[in-house]
């Protein structure tokens, strides 16, 4: 990088390489601002290279190539060819040549700014910044600096959505998640990129086996799903519907994929599962006032799940649906996630709830159960506990609702 070259103007004739001066025989020179890989075109071995004195307007490109940004230029400025056909310049240019054709330095598109520097691979660089904006966030004066600066969180976002880089996505998700606790207006914006990560993340998890990519990505939504409860209030009603739909989806895979998947993943659950399930089932108990959004929770697919989540975590250990996370790290997270689900449960089933489903919930639970009278059975364990707190008051107020409405 940064290197100056000279570049033979007539060795291809694809759009992103350099077009033909006037002068065949005349060589084009830049800087290198680019080496690796591109999307247009195959290979590992191309040089991005931002022209300077009598080359400029001679490119083809200002450092974007069909969507996709590179390196920053000038208009008709930029070229990409094969490492071939570059050959470091032996020595600088002529002094007079450069007076008489000044390089103009061209700032960076402030859109452009995250991505170049994701794409540069200056983790260091990367981290580094974030770990400074995370230090100043912490501050009033300077986190509504950095929070009204609309620019900025834009570029972040459209960054985020670009980038396959997860230790990035982290640390920009953190921060933006940290912002959400000082809104106090609807914000569209963070809660279209909070969605779109939910539902990405979601694929991932369903088409991944990756045990790494998986647990990246289970980190990931749980911190996305954390910053939705902190604003989620300040949302119209009516804009709280999508984002519940796809803390839904995604509540209802990872229950059912534990559930029903052999005991070794029950076994093998871990604290960033722990962390998930609860903020996942906290937001939910947050959305219960909403009539609009209390419908999405009172679907048979979300109550069903809900219910296999209170019979693997009621601590029944005769189950084979049990999950032993008693005494585990990140413990205080599976009981919090038991809790919100016995909640949410208290406050769905009822009368008009039921004609809603079109099915009693007696039959309901029926399809849902490993065995006769499961369900129950883990209600009835959860309310006899001695000193079993607000759980075991649940457990006695949904048993004997059950019972009404049987």
């Amino acid at each position: 990088i940064d290197d100056l070259v000279h570049i033979d103007s007539t060795s291809s004739k694809s759009d992103s390489t350099p077009k033909k001066s006037d002068d065949p025989d005349k060589e084009l020179e830049g800087v290198v601002a680019y080496v690796g890989s591109v999307q247009f075109a195959p290979g590992d071995d191309w040089i991005g290279i931002r022209l300077t004195g009598t080359s400029v307007g001679n490119g083809r490109n200002d450092g974007s190539v069909k969507g996709t940004h590179y390196f920053d230029c000038g208009e008709k400025s930029g070229v990409f060819v094969k490492r071939a056909h570059v050959r470091k310049q032996e020595s600088e240019p002529n002094n007079d040549d450069s007076v008489e054709n000044p390089v103009i330095p061209v700032p960076p598109k402030p859109e452009n700014h995250w991505r170049v520097l994701v794409a540069s691979d200056g983790k260091s660089l990367e981290k580094a910044s974030f770990l400074l904006l995370q230090s100043f966030s912490r501050g009033k004066q300077h986190r509504d600096v950095i929070m009204n600066n609309r620019e900025f969180t834009s570029a972040l976002a459209a960054a985020i959505r670009s980038s396959t880089n997860m230790d990035f996505k982290l640390d920009a998700l953190e921060l933006l998640s940290s912002f959400t606790m000082h809104y106090c207006e609807p914000e569209e914006e963070l809660m279209r990129l909070f969605c779109d990560v939910i539902e990405s993340q979601t694929r991932i998890l369903q088409l991944s086996r990756d045990r790494q990519e998986q647990s990246s990505s289970k980190h990931l939504l749980g911190v996305v799903v954390l910053g939705l409860q902190n604003f989620i209030s300040y949302q119209n009603a009516g804009d709280q519907v999508k984002p519940l739909h796809a803390a839904t989806d995604l509540f209802i895979f990872l229950s059912e994929t534990l559930f029903s998947g052999p005991k070794s993943r029950r076994t093998a659950v871990s604290k960033t599962d722990g962390i998930l399930f609860s903020n996942l089932t906290s937001l939910f108990v947050l959305f219960l006032g909403n009539e609009d959004t209390r419908k999405v929770l009172s679907t048979t697919r979300c109550m069903s799940s809900l219910i296999r989540f209170v019979m693997m975590s009621s601590g029944v250990e005769t189950m084979d649906c049990h999950i032993a996370f008693s005494n585990k790290d990140g413990e205080e997270y599976w009981e919090a996630a038991h809790t919100y689900c016995l909640q949410s449960l208290v406050y769905i089933v009822n009368e008009a709830s039921q004609k809603h489903l079109g099915t009693s919930y007696t039959a309901m639970i029926k399809q849902c159960q490993p065995s006769s009278n499961a369900f129950r059975t883990c209600l009835q364990h959860i309310s006899d506990r001695v000193h079993g707190g607000a759980p075991a008051v649940s457990a006695r107020q949904l048993l004997i609702k059950l019972e009404r409405l049987s």
